[in-house]
């Protein structure tokens, strides 16, 4: 199951000195998946492209299909996602919604004139997929505050520790430089410990963006009769954007805290905590492809995408503040940067597309990925451990994907539909976690050269998040259905 942190950005560093960035197996996951992918066609017969596509988004899903291209074209796409986000937290449910507008594609074909056979290049841009996601929830929390996390309930003994490390560690926690937690001696030991521990109204406002785009150059050449390979590079960048506001507050007066009891003159009031993460990406893949048309009635397709290596620059930003009821109030804010790597696992897929009657074309594809095979590029044990819950906590998966397309001739029209089932990595994830889509879509030749595509996909599955961590997630998860709307639409010119 993909658990969703979104107190990632500081409470997973609980007394170090600065907050820690977003560098988890669900962040490597993240930037490992793809969306929907490119072209309207594709997206309104479910994405079964391997052994269909013929143009150029060929570059995408399987390069050996430009070489069925025998004009020259040039093609560019609109994209909108639009996602609604129904989040359970302790018994309420509240609704968040957000939208987002892209160009899905841009690119041209161009054919080689050849005594035989078929030599193609194309080359151009495509979003391949997009980060958007919200959620938001608002409800009183009578066992748990993310306090806690930033000072745990058992308390962090600090006893031993030199002068200058002491300082260090106090210095720069969020919750110590803002009276949300106090360190005693207790026994004989210099322990940290929260000054709210539950009873409290907690609300939080998430939102997520950015995408990955690939910029592609490739070729496809008929190697025998019916018989097409080709290739494609791709240079990947993209951004990742999170920015979670969440505030606490005392509403009821009945908030507790650890002993010793401390100063009654700093009753509390309320937090507000700020965290926002930007990461930039960059790597390089390619895809290979073969096809294999017979008869001019069905065609089988083959395609191997090689791993990502992303390189990952992140800014991180964390800003604290609290308030009491006798009129002090404290801010602390902290920032940093980071830089990491991942690989991504490789990617098989085959595809069959049969024309079963003059008017009516019928395909699929199965996607094959082993999500163990995801790890960080690291000496740090901290990723290292992520890495180890990677290969024992993830699945390979086969993304299965179903449509089909009647033309009407006279008309210049066709129409799809289609499904597509994208499994969760995560090992013994009930069907609810899977993510599930229907497809439609049209096409119109507006004359003999220019075609209109259009496309909708509807998605539906179900995850939880981690609001904070604590010895226990009863009091502090999420559960959370997801609605997406997904439309592209495409202008096509052959010349």
């Amino acid at each position: 199951m993909k658990t969703l942190g979104i107190a990632v950005a500081c409470c997973a560093s609980i007394l170090i000195t600065q907050s820690a960035s977003a560098q988890y197996a669900e962040d490597a996951l993240r930037f490992s998946q793809y969306g929907l992918g490119v072209g309207a066609r594709n997206l309104g017969m479910g994405d079964a492209s391997v052994g269909t596509v013929n143009d150029y988004t060929s570059l995408f899903w399987n390069p050996a299909g430009l070489a069925l291209e025998r004009d020259y074209e040039f093609s560019i796409g609109l994209s909108n996602n639009g996602l609604s986000n129904d989040a359970t937290y302790l018994g309420l449910t509240q609704s968040a919604s957000k939208n987002a507008t892209n160009l899905n594609n841009i690119g041209f074909v161009y054919p080689i004139a050849t005594t035989q056979g078929s030599l193609t290049f194309g080359f151009g841009f495509g979003r391949v997929s997009n980060f958007n996601n919200t959620a938001s929830f608002n409800a009183f929390n009578p066992q748990s505050s993310i306090v806690e996390s930033m000072s745990p309930a058992a308390g962090t003994d600090l006893t031993g520790l030199s002068g200058d490390a002491l300082a260090n560690i106090l210095d720069n926690n969020l919750a110590f430089q803002t009276w949300l937690a106090d360190t005693s001696t207790i026994g004989g030991r210099l322990l940290m410990y929260p000054l709210v521990t539950d009873s409290v109204q907690q609300s939080a406002k998430i939102l997520e963006g950015g995408g990955v785009n690939h910029w592609s150059f490739g070729g496809a050449l008929e190697i025998a009769k019916d018989l097409f390979v080709g290739a494609s590079l791709n240079f990947v960048s993209g951004t990742y954007t999170y920015d979670r506001q969440y505030t606490e507050q005392d509403v009821k007066n009945v908030y507790h805290y650890l002993p010793p009891a401390y100063d009654p003159a700093f009753d509390f009031n309320n937090l507000n905590y700020e965290s926002t993460i930007t990461s930039d990406l960059s790597g390089f893949n390619a895809l290979f492809g073969m096809m294999l048309k017979k008869q001019g009635k069905y065609q089988i397709g083959l395609a191997v995408r090689t791993p990502t290596r992303y390189e990952i620059n992140e800014t991180f930003t964390d800003d604290l503040q609290s308030s009491f009821k006798y009129g002090d109030s404290y801010e602390m804010s902290s920032s940093g940067k980071t830089s990491y790597s991942i690989t991504t696992p490789f990617v098989f897929s085959a595809g069959l597309s049969v024309q079963a009657l003059d008017w009516l074309v019928l395909a699929g594809d199965a996607e094959y990925t082993d999500w163990t095979q995801m790890q960080f590029n690291t000496d740090n044990a901290d990723l290292i451990a992520e890495n180890h819950y990677i290969t024992s906590n993830m699945q390979p998966t086969w993304n299965l994907r179903g449509g089909a397309e009647l033309t009407f001739w006279s008309l210049g029209l066709k129409l799809r539909g289609g499904y597509i089932l994208n499994p969760s990595p995560y090992v013994g994830d009930p069907a609810k976690y899977d993510q599930q889509y229907l497809t439609g879509g049209i096409g119109y030749d507006l004359d003999n050269n220019v075609t209109l595509n259009g496309a909708y996909a509807y998605g539906w599955w179900s995850t939880f998040r981690n609001v904070y961590s604590t010895d226990t997630q009863t009091y502090s998860t999420s559960n959370e259905d997801v609605k997406s709307n997904n439309i592209i639409v495409s202008l096509s010119y052959r010349f």
